[in-house]
């Protein structure tokens, strides 16, 4: 019925929203239930992006924040948590270059950590690298790092990551530890976050980290971090060191790094494909709630509609109720779960120390998820819409 006449002239057509409004509020229960299973979906959405975005963040908390325009791996390097380990000597090679101003070692390993004072035991990320190196600056991006450095000149001297476990410990300086069975002691904080990479991180100098970590030797460090002079051609600094240094490095710009991290965290880790796949089904889940809610809605108002058809109101006009019906779902939906987002999200992170956080692009990509799920489903439920005959009215 597509092609009905028109309405007459001085017909004044109801306003879609206004009619789907009413439509909305006719059976209040049943749209409170509605809008409950919507924003059910979408709060699931909100909780599996909001970890999928700490697996993102786990994976760049440590490389985002290194001080380098390139960086020399090993040709076996995987993830920060599996590098391999280069000669050191290739980091003075580079530096015979004009364009490379600094070439800094970085040490990883995974340490076994204790607190005597709690007994417990935690698994934590430890970075190290040599104070004459960093004398003009420590090699991560962390705020108030650089004060601290010369408290790193004792032996087996440490800075632990406030956002390690709580359990972990110590809380304040000074304090304490076992690391690897043997005794070191915190000398300060910092603020990090590893998010799933381990229960906490700490950094020390490179004889600590040797000393510590059975004599590993420094001249075979995990990474290199080279700093270029300001305006150098990155490729074509990249370029010279790859005729230069023989094939026991490679030479990646820093955003190479990091896109090697996320790709192993979100690709190639259980809790990236987990969370992944919980954002799936959250919306899928909303998609069938809403659909099985709107198809019901239309069976029961039929006549309503077919009353509509009669008129001359054209199918994509009767589509148009649906979706904005939809909509309005959505919006009911998202708001509650937008503002239950808010106050979780700061509870876990308080928690367990994840970086979990909500952030303007989180809440728009839910919000534009909320908006496709709700019409998806107002698309398929529509379909009843055909059985809407003026001619079963009479």
């Amino acid at each position: 019925m597509s092609g009905a006449r028109p309405p007459e002239p001085g017909h004044r057509p109801l306003q879609p929203v206004r009619f789907a409004r009413r439509l909305v509020a006719h059976r209040k229960t049943r749209t409170a239930v509605a809008a409950a299973g919507i924003g059910f979906a979408i709060l699931v959405i909100f909780m599996q992006l909001g970890f999928y975005g700490a697996v993102t963040n786990t994976a760049l908390a440590i490389s985002s924040r290194f001080e380098a325009d390139l960086v020399l791996v090993s040709p076996r390097f995987v993830h920060l948590g599996e590098t391999g380990t280069i000669p050191r000597g290739r980091l003075f090679q580079a530096l015979s270059l004009s364009q490379v101003k600094s070439a800094v070692p970085i040490y990883f390993r995974y340490a076994r950590w204790r607190d005597p004072e709690t007994t417990e035991r935690c698994r934590l990320f430890a970075v190290g690298f040599p104070l004459a190196e960093a004398a003009h600056g420590a090699p991560l991006r962390i705020p108030g790092i650089s004060q601290q450095l010369a408290r790193l000149k004792p032996t087996n001297t440490l800075l632990l990551d406030r956002l390690t476990q709580s359990d972990c410990g110590p809380t304040s300086a000074a304090g304490e530890v076992e690391v690897r069975e043997q005794a070191a002691r915190v000398v300060g904080h910092f603020d990090l976050g590893v998010g799933f990479l381990a229960d906490g991180a700490l950094l020390l100098s490179d004889d600590s980290f040797s000393r510590l970590f059975a004599g590993h030797p420094l001249d075979q460090p995990h990474l290199g971090l080279l700093k270029l002079e300001p305006g150098s051609d990155r490729r074509s600094v990249i370029e010279r060191l790859a005729k230069t240094l023989p094939g026991d490095v490679r030479i990646l710009p820093k955003e190479e790094l990091d896109r090697l991290q996320t790709n192993h965290w979100v690709k190639n880790t259980a809790v990236g494909n987990i969370f992944g796949m919980g954002s799936l089904v959250g919306f899928f889940v909303g998609v069938v709630v809403l659909y099985q809610i709107l198809s019901t809605d239309i069976r029961n108002d039929l006549p309503l509609y077919a009353t509509l058809r009669a008129m001359g109101y054209a199918n994509r006009q009767l589509y148009g109720y649906v979706l904005e019906q939809s909509w309005i779902f959505a919006g009911l939906g998202y708001l509650p779960a937008l503002g239950l987002s808010l106050l979780i999200f700061p509870f876990i992170h308080r928690a367990t120390r994840l970086p979990i956080f909500m952030t303007p692009g989180l809440a728009s990509l839910v919000l534009v998820l909320s908006i496709t799920m709700c019409s998806l489903a107002a698309l398929l439920s529509a379909q009843r819409l055909r059985s809407a005959d003026p001619a079963e009215l009479f």
